[in-house]
């Protein structure tokens, strides 16, 4: 790592944020409730039953069939490589999903 000088001070950009999506039911894909910067996502299904997921760009609810992947009852799952929560859609039965948004820079960072 290069040298600083002593007065120079990083600041912690991470951040880190609860979201939820209000399932249907059915086999109607939702975006989440928020649509917030994110490095990732991560999904904990504690709904009782399998969710499906998939991913994509923000102008489509229901990407191509070749991004679904399914979280089963009481697994938890990371989806990496997004810019944004609104890339993610799931369908499973009717209640809310809650989730966490994760976004992480790669700057160099120090306590304050």
């Amino acid at each position: 790592m290069p040298t600083r000088q002593s007065d120079t001070r990083y600041i912690n950009i991470n951040q880190c944020f609860n979201i939820d999506f209000t399932l249907t039911g059915a086999s109607n894909y939702v975006k989440p409730n928020q649509s917030l910067r994110c490095s990732e996502v991560v999904i904990n299904n504690i709904t009782g039953g399998d969710i499906t997921f998939k991913h994509g760009n923000s102008e489509s609810v229901a990407p191509a069939s070749a991004t679904a992947f399914t979280v089963k009852a009481g697994t938890q799952f990371t989806v990496m490589g997004l810019s944004n929560t609104d890339q993610l859609s799931c369908e499973g039965a009717a209640g809310t999903l809650e989730a966490r948004a994760h976004f992480y820079s790669s700057t160099p960072q120090v306590r304050q």
